[in-house]
């Protein structure tokens, strides 16, 4: 005999939208996060950082929970901008990721026989102007998020560019259809506190578009374990780390 569930509720209660309970896409380590961050008030600001505090999942578990809610449209970032320079990012929690895009079309009056070639008329085009706007969308979302990177690593003074080059943006474009936004972003701060830090042995400086080779950006990814991997406890026969030849700095190709 299967066990009877019963539930009791107190007054401490938070309505919202319980769809995405429902949805099968979502682990539920991701519907947990997002039922907490809905359960907030709608003028609450919240941080990553604080967010892994109320909970027993360390950073790298709330981090693919979170990951999940991004890739499934419940989470989405939106730049802030200050004239024509994007001054901070603002990230927005959906109840319903499908409410978020939903376009209102009003009803016209039409004769009863053309309603059914008007019908396909319309639908025919706001699926045409929907494909095309977020293909737009998402590609001046990576490209807004590219430019943002290479700030952020300017930003650090490990090695500072002039301008944001070809290679750099075709690097970076690779990596973010591998990696989130803040994924990246959170690898190039493990790797500026491990380049200042005098607890850990690694001392090479890349340049951004080195960093953002593939066998590069994966040594800092918090998926990778950086600050435990190069403790100079760790270190192998007092030798620092090896770099690869062609993750070297080459005066001739980035010149600054």
């Amino acid at each position: 005999m299967s066990s009877i569930f019963r539930i009791k509720k107190n007054d401490n209660f938070v309505v919202m939208d319980k769809a995405f309970l429902n949805n099968p896409k979502l682990s539920w380590k991701a519907k947990g996060i997002l039922a907490f961050m809905l359960s907030k008030p709608d003028d609450w600001t919240f941080y990553i950082d604080e967010l892994i505090k109320h909970s027993t999942d360390g950073e790298r578990s709330f981090r693919a929970g979170f990951k999940e809610l991004t890739d499934n449209g419940y989470v989405k970032r939106k730049p802030i901008r200050k004239g024509q320079r994007i001054e901070r990012w603002e990230t927005i929690v959906y109840e319903n990721p499908e409410l978020c895009s939903f376009v209102h079309v009003q009803n016209e009056q039409v004769q009863n026989e053309d309603v059914q070639s008007v019908h396909v008329q319309n639908e025919a085009l706001l699926i045409n102007n929907n494909t095309k706007n977020d293909s737009t969308n998402n590609n001046n979302t990576k490209n807004e998020d590219i430019y943002t990177l290479y700030e952020l690593w300017n930003s650090k003074v490990i090695i500072k560019h002039r301008k944001l080059t070809d290679v750099m943006k075709r690097n970076t474009n690779a990596r973010l259809n591998e990696y989130s936004f803040e994924e990246l972003r959170k690898a190039i701060d493990n790797y500026k506190n491990i380049l200042d830090s005098n607890n850990h042995y690694w001392t090479h400086k890349w340049t951004f578009d080195a960093f953002m080779k593939p066998s590069n950006v994966t040594r800092f990814l918090d998926e990778a374990d950086p600050f435990n991997n190069y403790k100079k406890n760790n270190q192998t026969n007092g030798q620092a780390a090896f770099v690869p030849m062609d993750a070297r700095y080459d005066p001739t190709v980035d010149r600054f």
